[in-house]
């Protein structure tokens, strides 16, 4: 799901991601490292209400959240690539 609005630059395609870790197991953005952490029990009187407010929820906060307030950081000992400097760019 990509947000018709968002708080972006635009170009930046962030969408709703499965997001499996060490310590979290849930939804979260493709494009930053937010997740959401929904609190208590989704209102509803049946499972199909609680499913669509959890699901409700869920899209709000991701459509609300700002990337650049969660941004990734790398592991501490993650190597990072860097790109080759282009001939263009040489000053002379």
């Amino acid at each position: 799901m990509v947000t018709p609005f968002s708080h972006e630059p635009p170009g930046m395609r962030r969408e709703l991601a499965w997001v499996k870790t060490k310590g979290f197991l849930g939804w979260g953005c493709s494009e930053c490292a937010w997740k959401f952490n929904p609190e208590g029990v989704p209102a509803g009187a049946t499972i199909a209400e609680m499913k669509q407010h959890y699901q409700q929820q869920r899209d709000e906060e991701f459509q609300s959240h700002r990337c650049a307030d969660n941004p990734t950081v790398p592991p501490p000992n993650a190597q990072r690539r860097l790109q080759p400097k282009s001939k263009a760019m040489k000053r002379p």
